[in-house]
């Protein structure tokens, strides 16, 4: 899996994700903190299948030689 996800694409995941789970805590809804996972997984493995299919890449040139 190569990167596609960029690093402030990831940090906006993984906090859209930290706020969907908090709301579907507050409003004891399981199923909205369960689709919150979904960004933090992505974000934290920094490759979205979505992405892939619409063929962006967010991760820049240089970035991608820094990561691996």
């Amino acid at each position: 899996m190569e990167c596609n996800v960029g690093l402030k694409e990831q940090k906006l995941r993984v906090l859209a994700g930290l706020t969907l789970i908090g709301i579907g805590a507050y409003y004891n809804t399981k199923a909205l903190a369960a689709i919150g996972i979904i960004p933090i997984l992505t974000g934290m493995v920094r490759w979205c299948p979505v992405n892939q299919a619409l063929g962006y890449n967010g991760c820049a040139k240089k970035e991608l030689e820094d990561y691996t």
